[in-house]
């Protein structure tokens, strides 16, 4: 196993449970933590200005929820 995979699945994990606003480049271009690039993937589909919780991680990305609709 190559060490920077590890480092990644550590990080990882921090991120679950974080919550954060989606703007526009999160849907377009991904979004960075910790230096590292992830796609977004969501049950119902994101719209900017709603604010999400990190449920998941995997290498594909990022599986978020909903926790409070655009205002």
């Amino acid at each position: 196993m190559q060490e920077g995979y590890l480092d990644q699945r550590l990080i990882g994990q921090r991120l679950i449970g974080q919550r954060f606003i989606i703007k526009p480049t999160d849907l377009t271009d991904g979004v960075a933590f910790y230096g590292i690039l992830y796609h977004l993937h969501a049950a119902t589909p994101l719209h900017i200005g709603d604010t999400v919780e990190i449920t998941a991680v995997s290498a594909h990305g990022l599986t978020v929820t909903i926790i409070a609709p655009q205002q």
